[in-house]
Protein backbone atom coordinates (compact mmCIF):
# COMPACT_ATOMS: atom_id res chain seq x y z
CA UNK A 1 0.00 0.00 0.00
CA UNK A 2 1.30 3.45 -0.97
CA UNK A 3 1.95 5.71 2.03
CA UNK A 4 0.56 9.18 1.28
CA UNK A 5 0.68 10.57 4.83
CA UNK A 6 3.56 13.01 4.23
CA UNK A 7 2.21 14.12 0.86
CA UNK A 8 -1.27 14.85 2.18
CA UNK A 9 -0.01 16.54 5.35
CA UNK A 10 2.36 18.83 3.41
CA UNK A 11 -0.20 19.82 0.78
CA UNK A 12 -2.86 20.41 3.44
CA UNK A 13 -0.69 22.78 5.46
CA UNK A 14 0.53 24.56 2.33
CA UNK A 15 -3.06 25.19 1.22
CA UNK A 16 -3.93 26.45 4.70
CA UNK A 17 -0.87 28.73 4.63
CA UNK A 18 -1.95 30.15 1.26
CA UNK A 19 -5.32 31.06 2.79
CA UNK A 20 -3.50 33.19 5.35
CA UNK A 21 -2.46 35.68 2.66
CA UNK A 22 -3.81 39.12 3.42
CA UNK A 23 -4.18 38.47 7.16
CA UNK A 24 -2.34 40.84 9.53
CA UNK A 25 1.24 39.81 10.39
CA UNK A 26 0.95 36.09 9.47
CA UNK A 27 0.13 36.93 5.86
CA UNK A 28 3.55 38.57 5.47
CA UNK A 29 5.34 35.23 5.78
CA UNK A 30 5.83 32.91 2.78
CA UNK A 31 3.43 29.91 2.70
CA UNK A 32 6.37 27.49 2.65
CA UNK A 33 7.50 28.77 6.06
CA UNK A 34 4.03 28.54 7.61
CA UNK A 35 3.48 25.09 6.12
CA UNK A 36 6.84 23.90 7.44
CA UNK A 37 6.04 25.11 10.96
CA UNK A 38 2.67 23.34 10.81
CA UNK A 39 4.22 20.04 9.69
CA UNK A 40 6.92 20.21 12.39
CA UNK A 41 4.30 20.83 15.09
CA UNK A 42 2.24 17.82 13.97
CA UNK A 43 5.32 15.58 13.94
CA UNK A 44 6.37 16.75 17.42
CA UNK A 45 2.93 16.70 19.04
CA UNK A 46 2.04 13.22 17.78
CA UNK A 47 5.63 11.92 18.07
CA UNK A 48 5.78 10.88 14.40
CA UNK A 49 9.16 9.73 13.15
CA UNK A 50 10.66 12.18 10.63
CA UNK A 51 11.96 9.37 8.40
CA UNK A 52 8.41 8.03 8.12
CA UNK A 53 7.15 11.47 7.09
CA UNK A 54 10.07 12.11 4.75
CA UNK A 55 9.64 8.81 2.92
CA UNK A 56 5.91 9.37 2.45
CA UNK A 57 6.54 12.90 1.11
CA UNK A 58 9.33 11.85 -1.26
CA UNK A 59 7.13 12.50 -4.31
CA UNK A 60 7.15 16.22 -3.54
CA UNK A 61 10.94 16.17 -3.27
CA UNK A 62 11.16 14.48 -6.67
CA UNK A 63 8.94 17.18 -8.17
CA UNK A 64 11.42 19.93 -7.24
CA UNK A 65 13.54 19.16 -10.32
CA UNK A 66 10.75 19.34 -12.97
CA UNK A 67 9.35 22.40 -11.16
CA UNK A 68 12.71 24.13 -11.51
CA UNK A 69 12.90 23.21 -15.19
CA UNK A 70 9.38 24.59 -15.74
CA UNK A 71 10.68 28.03 -14.77
CA UNK A 72 12.34 28.11 -18.17
CA UNK A 73 9.06 29.05 -19.87
CA UNK A 74 8.85 32.69 -18.68
CA UNK A 75 12.56 33.03 -19.48
CA UNK A 76 11.97 31.89 -23.08
CA UNK A 77 9.00 34.25 -23.39
CA UNK A 78 11.22 37.25 -22.66
CA UNK A 79 14.40 36.19 -24.44
CA UNK A 80 14.59 39.58 -26.16
CA UNK A 81 14.90 41.30 -22.79
CA UNK A 82 17.69 38.90 -21.81
CA UNK A 83 19.64 39.45 -25.03
CA UNK A 84 19.38 43.22 -24.62
CA UNK A 85 20.82 43.12 -21.07
CA UNK A 86 23.07 40.06 -21.39
CA UNK A 87 26.35 41.71 -20.28
CA UNK A 88 24.90 43.05 -17.05
CA UNK A 89 22.92 39.88 -16.37
CA UNK A 90 25.65 37.28 -16.80
CA UNK A 91 28.30 39.28 -14.97
CA UNK A 92 25.83 39.68 -12.09
CA UNK A 93 25.37 35.90 -11.88
CA UNK A 94 29.10 35.28 -11.56
CA UNK A 95 29.58 38.01 -8.95
CA UNK A 96 26.55 36.77 -6.96
CA UNK A 97 27.92 33.21 -6.86
CA UNK A 98 31.38 34.33 -5.70
CA UNK A 99 29.99 36.64 -3.00
CA UNK A 100 27.59 33.97 -1.67
CA UNK A 101 30.34 31.35 -1.40
CA UNK A 102 33.01 33.64 0.07
CA UNK A 103 30.71 35.35 2.60
CA UNK A 104 29.40 31.96 3.79
CA UNK A 105 32.92 30.60 4.18
CA UNK A 106 34.19 33.67 6.09
CA UNK A 107 31.17 33.64 8.43
CA UNK A 108 31.53 29.88 9.04
CA UNK A 109 35.25 30.17 9.81
CA UNK A 110 34.56 33.07 12.17
CA UNK A 111 32.11 30.79 14.03
CA UNK A 112 34.69 27.95 14.11
CA UNK A 113 32.41 25.60 12.18
CA UNK A 114 33.66 22.13 11.28
CA UNK A 115 34.76 21.64 7.69
CA UNK A 116 31.86 19.29 6.91
CA UNK A 117 29.45 21.97 8.16
CA UNK A 118 31.13 24.57 5.93
CA UNK A 119 30.75 22.26 2.94
CA UNK A 120 27.06 21.90 3.75
CA UNK A 121 26.50 25.66 4.10
CA UNK A 122 28.29 26.85 0.94
CA UNK A 123 25.37 26.17 -1.48
CA UNK A 124 22.85 28.01 0.73
CA UNK A 125 21.76 30.45 -2.00
CA UNK A 126 21.16 27.74 -4.62
CA UNK A 127 17.82 26.13 -5.39
CA UNK A 128 17.28 22.94 -3.38
CA UNK A 129 17.75 20.18 -6.01
CA UNK A 130 21.12 21.59 -7.09
CA UNK A 131 22.23 22.49 -3.55
CA UNK A 132 21.59 18.99 -2.21
CA UNK A 133 23.49 17.36 -5.07
CA UNK A 134 26.44 19.72 -4.53
CA UNK A 135 26.53 18.78 -0.84
CA UNK A 136 26.30 15.04 -1.53
CA UNK A 137 29.15 15.28 -4.03
CA UNK A 138 31.30 17.15 -1.52
CA UNK A 139 30.50 14.74 1.32
CA UNK A 140 28.50 17.26 3.34
CA UNK A 141 25.21 16.94 5.22
CA UNK A 142 22.21 17.21 2.83
CA UNK A 143 19.71 17.76 5.67
CA UNK A 144 21.69 20.77 6.92
CA UNK A 145 21.94 22.12 3.39
CA UNK A 146 18.19 21.81 2.88
CA UNK A 147 17.58 23.66 6.14
CA UNK A 148 19.81 26.64 5.30
CA UNK A 149 18.51 26.77 1.71
CA UNK A 150 14.96 27.16 3.00
CA UNK A 151 16.00 29.68 5.66
CA UNK A 152 17.90 31.74 3.07
CA UNK A 153 14.95 31.70 0.70
CA UNK A 154 12.45 32.63 3.39
CA UNK A 155 14.63 35.49 4.67
CA UNK A 156 14.98 36.89 1.14
CA UNK A 157 11.27 36.56 0.48
CA UNK A 158 10.36 38.40 3.68
CA UNK A 159 12.85 41.28 3.64
CA UNK A 160 14.37 41.22 0.13
CA UNK A 161 12.06 43.78 -1.47
CA UNK A 162 12.21 45.99 1.62
CA UNK A 163 16.03 46.05 1.60
CA UNK A 164 16.10 46.90 -2.10
CA UNK A 165 13.55 49.68 -1.53
CA UNK A 166 15.74 51.13 1.24
CA UNK A 167 18.69 51.00 -1.16
CA UNK A 168 16.46 52.80 -3.71
CA UNK A 169 16.69 49.98 -6.28
CA UNK A 170 13.74 50.57 -8.61
CA UNK A 171 14.68 48.45 -11.62
CA UNK A 172 12.65 45.25 -12.00
CA UNK A 173 15.63 43.68 -13.74
CA UNK A 174 17.99 44.40 -10.82
CA UNK A 175 15.38 43.35 -8.24
CA UNK A 176 14.68 40.06 -9.99
CA UNK A 177 18.37 39.28 -10.39
CA UNK A 178 19.08 40.01 -6.73
CA UNK A 179 16.22 37.93 -5.33
CA UNK A 180 16.69 35.02 -7.72
CA UNK A 181 20.44 34.87 -7.11
CA UNK A 182 20.19 35.17 -3.33
CA UNK A 183 16.85 33.53 -2.49
CA UNK A 184 16.29 31.08 -5.38
CA UNK A 185 12.75 29.66 -5.83
CA UNK A 186 11.24 31.22 -2.71
CA UNK A 187 12.45 34.70 -3.69
CA UNK A 188 11.16 34.11 -7.22
CA UNK A 189 7.73 33.11 -5.92
CA UNK A 190 7.63 36.36 -3.93
CA UNK A 191 8.19 38.30 -7.15
CA UNK A 192 5.33 36.34 -8.72
CA UNK A 193 3.05 37.21 -5.78
CA UNK A 194 3.72 40.88 -6.43
CA UNK A 195 2.77 40.43 -10.09
CA UNK A 196 6.03 41.82 -11.45
CA UNK A 197 6.64 39.77 -14.60
CA UNK A 198 10.11 41.16 -15.37
CA UNK A 199 11.21 40.36 -11.83
CA UNK A 200 9.94 36.79 -12.20
CA UNK A 201 11.81 36.33 -15.50
CA UNK A 202 15.10 37.63 -14.09
CA UNK A 203 14.74 35.74 -10.82
CA UNK A 204 13.96 32.50 -12.68
CA UNK A 205 17.02 32.87 -14.87
CA UNK A 206 19.16 33.80 -11.87
CA UNK A 207 18.19 30.82 -9.73
CA UNK A 208 18.98 28.38 -12.56
CA UNK A 209 22.26 29.87 -13.77
CA UNK A 210 23.59 30.79 -10.33
CA UNK A 211 22.93 27.18 -9.36
CA UNK A 212 24.95 25.90 -12.31
CA UNK A 213 27.80 28.39 -11.76
CA UNK A 214 27.90 27.58 -8.04
CA UNK A 215 28.03 23.85 -8.77
CA UNK A 216 31.15 24.48 -10.87
CA UNK A 217 32.84 26.92 -8.48
CA UNK A 218 32.34 25.14 -5.13
CA UNK A 219 34.47 22.03 -5.90
CA UNK A 220 37.32 24.31 -7.05
CA UNK A 221 36.87 26.50 -3.96
CA UNK A 222 36.91 23.45 -1.66
CA UNK A 223 40.15 22.19 -3.18
CA UNK A 224 41.76 25.62 -2.68
CA UNK A 225 40.83 25.98 1.01
CA UNK A 226 41.64 22.39 2.03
Amino acid sequence: MINLFGLILTVLFFKLAQRCKGTPFIGKFPPILLAGIGVILVLKIFNIDFDYYNESASFLTMMLIPATIALGYPIYKHKGLLIKNKRIIYSAFFVASIIAICSTYITSKFCNADFVVIESLLPKSVTAPIAIEITRTMGGIPELTMCVVVMTGVFGAIVGHKILEILKVKSDIATGLALGAASHVIGTSRCAEKGREKQVVMASLALVLVGVITAVIIPVFINIIK
